[in-house]
């Protein structure tokens, strides 16, 4: 999915609903929604990457690994 975008673009509201379900896998979930999610992002990452970013209610983003979504979790 992340490779069907171009740093800037606005993800589709399919997609972003895939994603809005994946985010929640995110164990930094509370902080990266923050006050409610409104629509998802890429932007320009590393080493010529490219990643997705949350863009919140309030107009605030974040940037967010999938990887880490769906990772299995580390134990404490």
């Amino acid at each position: 999915m992340l490779n069907r975008y171009q740093p800037g673009d606005r993800v589709s509201d399919e997609d972003g609903a895939e994603l809005a379900d994946l985010i929640k896998r995110h164990p930094e979930y509370a902080e990266k929604s923050g006050v409610g999610v409104d629509h998802f992002e890429v932007q320009s990452a590393d080493y010529g990457t490219q990643c997705f970013r949350v863009v919140r209610s309030d107009g605030t983003w974040e940037r967010f690994s999938y990887l880490t979504c769906i990772s299995p979790a580390r134990a404490a």
